[in-house]
Order: C-alpha cells, then sequence, then structure tokens
C-alpha cells in the first residue's frame, strides 16, 4: 500500500452536546472507499480527490488511501474483513488517529469498525458537518448545523448502549443506565428545542421570500458547486464586497443585493451555499431553509469551474441539474455558468465541445467573475430568460422595470431580514 503524505496538522472537533463535546482526534486520517461498480476506473478518483480536499481543509493530514472493490457492502465493516485486517495494520504502523470513510456508515457498521480498528471512524457526511460547523456564523446556520449532528449520532448512541447494558438491568449500582437513559432523554428534548427554533425561522424566511417577491424584483440565484466562484460572481454583479475564501463553505448564509439592468430592470440577486459531488440527501434536508431561496428563485445560476477535467464538470453539470430540480426548480430556469476562462488550459469552446454542453437542452455562457470577462453578455442573457419566463408565466416582472430614483423609497431586501 503506498502512502501519500500532505503536511500539515490539526484538529477535527466532534460536538453533540455540552455533555458529549469531545476531539476526535488530532492530524493524522487514511481514507477509505468501496467501489461498487468493477467498471469505474476513474469517477472514483474524482470522488476520493474531493473527499481529500474537504479532509485537508480541516487541517488534517493524509497519510494513505484503501479502495476496495465489491459488488455490494459488507453488513458487519461495509469493507470486507480482510480489508479491515490490513487497514489495522495500517493504522497502527502509520500512527493514524482516525479513518475516514467516502461511503456512508450505518451506526452499527461504524461501532464494528471502530472496536475492530481502535481509532476513530467518520464518513463523508461527518466531515461535511465538521466544515460546516467551522464556517457557521450565524444562529440559523449553527441549529440547522447541531440538528443534522444529533440525526447522525443518536441511532449510534442507542445501538452503543444497548450492548453496553444488554445484560444489565437497572438497580442500585446499575447507575450507567441511568445515566444513559437521562442523557438521551435530553438529547431528545434538545432536538424538539432545536426543531421548533427551526421551523419559527423557517415561517419568517417565507414570509421574507413573499416580502420580496411582493417588492416585484426577479429574483436570480446564484447555485453551485464549492469554489467555483459563487460569491466573487456576486461581488462582481452587485458590486459588494463579501469574503471570498479558497475553502470550501465560506457561504452558508444566502446573501442578497439588487442590481439595476438595461433598461432600468431591477434583479435581486442571491449568494446561497455551494454544493458538493454525492451530497448526502439527510444533509439536504437539514438545510432546507437555505434552499428555499434557490426554490423561490425566478432563475437560479448553476456556476462550474471550466478549469475542472472533463469528466469531472460533465458529472457536476448532470448533479447539479438533478438536485436543482429534486428541490423544486424548474429546469426552464437553470442557467449554466462555466466560470474562470480566464484559467482555462484549451480554449473555450473546445471544453464546451467536449462537454457536449448543448444536449442538456439548457442555456448556458463562459465568463470570467475575478477577471470581468463577459460579465456584460452574461447579465443580457439573465434579462432575456427573465422576459421570456414573463411572457410565459405572466406576472412576475409586472413592477421591475423602474429607475433607481422611483425605486428610491422603496425598503430593500436585505433592509428587511
Amino acid at each position: 500500500m503506498k502512502s501519500t503524505k500532505v503536511y500539515g496538522r490539526g484538529e477535527l472537533k466532534v460536538r453533540v452536546n455540552r455533555s458529549l463535546d469531545r476531539e476526535v482526534g488530532v492530524g493524522r486520517a487514511v481514507l477509505c472507499m468501496l467501489k461498487t461498480n468493477i467498471h469505474d476506473h476513474g469517477v472514483y478518483r474524482i470522488k476520493l480527490k474531493e473527499l481529500r480536499s474537504l479532509v485537508e481543509s480541516l487541517g488534517i493530514e493524509v497519510v494513505g488511501e484503501f479502495v476496495q472493490t465489491e459488488r455490494s457492502p459488507s453488513a458487519r465493516y461495509y469493507i470486507g474483513s480482510g480489508k479491515v485486517k490490513e487497514l489495522r495494520k495500517f493504522v497502527e504502523d502509520n500512527g493514524v488517529d482516525m479513518v475516514i470513510f467516502y461511503n456512508l456508515l450505518s451506526s452499527s457498521q461504524k461501532l464494528n469498525l471502530i472496536r475492530a480498528l481502535g481509532r476513530e471512524v467518520l464518513d463523508r457526511y461527518e466531515i461535511t458537518l465538521a466544515i460546516f460547523e467551522r464556517r457557521a456564523s450565524d444562529n440559523l446556520s449553527k441549529l440547522q448545523i447541531e440538528a443534522a449532528r444529533l440525526n447522525k449520532i443518536v441511532p449510534y448512541l442507542k445501538l452503543q448502549a444497548s450492548l453496553k447494558y444488554r445484560n444489565e438491568r437497572p438497580f442500585f449500582l446499575s447507575m450507567g443506565e441511568y445515566a444513559y437513559h437521562s442523557q438521551l432523554r435530553e438529547i431528545t428534548r434538545r432536538q424538539a428545542r432545536i426543531r421548533e427554533r427551526i421551523e419559527a425561522l423557517r415561517k419568517e424566511k417565507i414570509e421574507q421570500i413573499a416580502y420580496r417577491k411582493g417588492q416585484g424584483f426577479p429574483i436570480v440565484c446564484i447555485s453551485g458547486y464549492y469554489n467555483a466562484g459563487k460569491t466573487s460572481l456576486f461581488n462582481a454583479l452587485t458590486g459588494e464586497k463579501k469574503e471570498v475564501s479558497p475553502l470550501p463553505f465560506t457561504t452558508l448564509t444566502s446573501k442578497y443585493q439588487r442590481r439595476y439592468l438595461e433598461p432600468g430592470l431591477a434583479v435581486l440577486f442571491i449568494d446561497t451555499i455551494g454544493f458538493v459531488l454525492d451530497l448526502d440527501p439527510r444533509l439536504i434536508k437539514s438545510f432546507e431553509l437555505n434552499l428555499e431561496d434557490m426554490r423561490n428563485a425566478d432563475l437560479v445560476l448553476l456556476l462550474l469551474e471550466i478549469t475542472d477535467p472533463i469528466l469531472v464538470l460533465k458529472m457536476k453539470i448532470r448533479e447539479g441539474i438533478k438536485l436543482l430540480t429534486e428541490i423544486g426548480v424548474q429546469r426552464e430556469r437553470i442557467i449554466i455558468v462555466l466560470n474562470k476562462i480566464d484559467l482555462a488550459g484549451s480554449s473555450p469552446e473546445s471544453i464546451c465541445e467536449a462537454l457536449e454542453i448543448e444536449r442538456y437542452g439548457l442555456p448556458w455562457i463562459m465568463i470570467s467573475a475575478d477577471k470581468r470577462i463577459n460579465l456584460e453578455g452574461l447579465l443580457q442573457l439573465i434579462t432575456e430568460r427573465l422576459i421570456q419566463l414573463d411572457e410565459k408565466t405572466g406576472g412576475f416582472m409586472e413592477n421591475a422595470f423602474r429607475s433607481p430614483q422611483e425605486d428610491h423609497a422603496t425598503i430593500s431586501p436585505q433592509e428587511k431580514p
């Protein structure tokens, strides 16, 4: 097994509640994946590379990778027992602190792996949540992250306790089970409080969206994969100076700003949370409130990085369209935007030809948000699509055409949180 070293150490913290805060480990990790498609000779490498990027963004040093090919996962360990033995030897010989799976593990698989390997075991869901937690700065994001973490950890805690207390019944000297039930009740109450608070915030969110739509501004939502340049494009289109970072998921809270287009068309632009490949449906559900902006937008820009390999771009376009339509965005409201053409290794035209981009049946455009290349073309395409959709559905642009002077007395969307 050839190992790869990436220098840099850090800590990953998993928070469950105040009584269960703990460190997962410091620094050294090995990545694991079960590949169930025996004909997959490239896609799995792309997915492992993305996992490595996410893990390293937390300051964790990746010292090796294990990939096993089987038609179906093992019920006990997800990977085969022979691979578990090989993995245990590697983690012991290389001072590995944690084992991170690309695949999503059940509670029983996680517990069995921890016992077999003697190391902390995490999956992609938990790594993504850890990144979200590190980036979160507002109460809504923190609540949604905590809800997602509790939903993940409670089944594991129940399984762990059921095995621990299987042959023990509550009595005077059996305080462990009493403590467990007390702790579980506290977690359950905490989940209920979080759900109640999120529901209240959801109602506020719906009111905000209704308010913005009532102002008569067409709404254009910038979506897409992390590091595609969503916030850079938002800044370029609106004149804002929001934080731009190469780290994943810098934007967890939607940002709003208007722009007046020619001839006087006022549009509200929204910058939203980014996607990752194979985004877990449970995470999508947990961040339902963030997705309301996409669902209720008149247009959604699916932003991609044109410098990605062709195979990666094809995957991202296909999965991005699928995700947007699954959350309720109609295909006719999607525009594909290929960003960073100034950094493209080949001519943008040849890249689009290799992508066979026309076969998706969606409007598309190539730009550079950083160098402001073809932004006017993008704004023109947005205007044309909004007018076309208004003619088809009718009504939503009735009050959109106005000058900044005419709109001076109108409360802006960001002034009504």
